[in-house]
């Protein structure tokens, strides 16, 4: 047993992938997926449509190699947080492009999902991010508020 102290959340909340500028990229014939660790809560939509692509226990977890841009674009614009993204470059439409209006929607004991072209502004009406899917923290307990980062499964938030 260690004499150190255990790291406090602030420690824990500033692990490198969970830094605002830390994500990942993944360069496949004719998409690019990005990844941004610290807005996924683990919907898990994307290991669920395409187990091939995305598999969770390999590194690196996202396997782009002769896998569909088409089907690799639909399953990540699934992903309720905007944790991942798809960027063709086979010319095809980006997701920002097709998007009308905008949805807000409640998940039951989580947080507001939210689809369509957005921007989240600070409390000077200074823009935090514009992003076409968001997942916004309704239980207060967050440790990365404005956005959700899955607390409210471990608090026992419900409606």
């Amino acid at each position: 047993m260690s004499d150190e102290p255990a790291p406090t959340q602030e420690a824990q909340n500033q692990e490198e992938r969970y830094r605002p500028e830390a994500g990942r990229r993944y360069l496949g014939d004719g998409v690019e997926v990005t990844w941004e660790p610290r807005l996924c809560i683990h919907a898990a939509e994307c290991l669920q449509r395409a187990p091939d692509v995305f598999v969770a226990r390999a590194r690196p977890w996202i396997r782009l190699e002769g896998a569909d841009p088409a089907y690799v674009a639909e399953v990540v614009s699934r992903c309720p947080t905007g944790a991942l993204h798809a960027y063709r470059t086979d010319g095809a439409p980006q997701e920002e492009e097709q998007q009308t209006g905008v949805e807000i929607r409640v998940d039951p004991g989580g947080p507001l999902l939210i689809h369509g072209n957005v921007t989240v502004l600070d409390a000077e009406g200074m823009p935090l991010r514009e992003d076409v899917r968001l997942a916004l923290c309704r239980c207060g307990a967050s440790r990365r508020k404005p956005y959700c980062d899955g607390t409210h499964r471990l608090i026992g938030f419900g409606d």
